[in-house]
C-alpha cells in the first residue's frame, strides 16, 4: 500500500487496518456485505441514482444493470416518504442529496427524523444540518454553509457527533475530536460526478461495518487513488465514470 495516505490527528490509524476490516468472510452470501439506497436524481441530473424523479428513471436504469431504479414522482415530497422510509429499512446506509433539485424542505427533513447512517451530500446539506451523527460530504462551497452557522468543519462535528469529509485538493475529514487530511487524488479530478463517486464510497464502506470517521477516511484514500489511476490512462479527458473503473483496482491493492 503506497505511503501516501493521511495526516491525522489519530495516530493508531493505517488504510491497511481499514482494508482489512472490510474483508469478507468465506461463508458470507449475497445481501451480508452492505445495502447501500442513494435518494437524488432530477431531469436535470441523472447519474447513479436509485430512488430517483420519474423522468430520470430511464437514464438512471440504462447506467448499469446493477442498479435497482425506483422513483418518487417529479419531486421528493410527502408522498415520497413511505416508498424512501420502505427503502431505507432495507438498506445499511442511506445516501441522500445528489443532484436533487427538485424536493419540498419538510418532506426532506421528515424523512431524516426516521431515517439511521445518512450519508448527506449536495443539495440536502443546507437542509439537514441539525441532524446528528451522520456523514456530511460537502465540496469546500458547500462547506461555507457549515462555517457561516457554526464557525468551522471542526465545531459542527465536534457539537453535532457528525462526521465531515470536505472535498477538495485535500480532502479534510472531521469527526468529534479527531481530524484527517487525505492527500491522494489529482488535479484531472476537477470534473462533474467526481464528488458523488467520493459520497458513494463513503456510504459502501459506512454499509459494510466501518465507522463514519473510518469510512470517511478510507472513502477519500480510495477516491483519490482511483483518480490518479484514472489520470494515468485519460490525462485531462477523464469522467467521473472512470474513476468508478478504477475503484475495484485500488481495493485489490496490497
Amino acid at each position: 500500500m503506497p505511503a501516501k495516505t493521511f495526516q491525522q490527528t489519530d495516530t493508531n490509524f493505517s488504510v491497511e487496518q481499514l482494508f482489512e476490516k472490510l474483508e469478507r468472510p468465506s461463508d458470507t452470501y449475497k445481501g451480508q456485505n452492505g445495502k447501500v439506497l442513494v435518494i437524488g436524481g432530477s431531469g436535470k441530473y441523472t447519474l447513479v441514482k436509485v430512488l430517483t424523479a420519474e423522468e430520470a428513471k430511464p437514464a438512471v436504469q440504462s447506467f448499469s444493470e446493477n442498479l435497482i431504479v425506483e422513483s418518487y414522482g417529479n419531486e421528493f415530497d410527502e408522498s415520497s416518504l413511505e416508498k424512501a422510509w420502505e427503502l431505507d429499512d432495507w438498506a445499511d446506509t442511506t445516501v441522500i442529496g445528489p443532484g436533487l433539485t427538485d424536493f419540498d424542505e419538510k418532506a426532506l427533513k421528515k424523512f431524516a427524523e426516521e431515517a439511521e447512517n445518512l450519508v448527506i451530500d449536495a443539495g440536502a446539506i443546507k437542509h439537514l444540518l441539525e441532524f446528528q451523527s451522520h456523514v456530511f460530504t460537502p465540496h469546500s462551497g458547500e462547506a461555507k454553509i457549515i462555517r457561516e452557522k457554526y464557525g468551522s468543519e471542526e465545531a459542527f462535528a465536534s457539537e453535532t457527533g457528525n462526521t465531515v469529509l470536505v472535498k477538495g485538493e485535500v480532502d479534510k475529514i472531521f469527526s468529534g475530536d479527531k481530524t484527517a487530511d487525505n492527500g491522494t487524488g489529482c488535479a484531472g479530478m476537477t470534473v462533474g460526478g467526481t464528488g458523488d463517486v467520493l459520497t458513494g464510497i463513503v456510504a459502501s464502506f459506512r454499509s459494510q461495518g466501518l465507522s463514519n470517521f473510518e469510512a470517511s477516511r478510507l472513502a477519500a484514500f480510495v477516491n483519490g487513488k482511483a483518480g490518479e489511476k484514472a489520470f494515468e490512462e485519460f490525462g485531462n479527458g477523464l469522467f467521473a465514470t472512470d474513476l468508478v473503473e478504477e475503484v475495484p483496482e485500488v481495493l485489490k491493492m496490497e
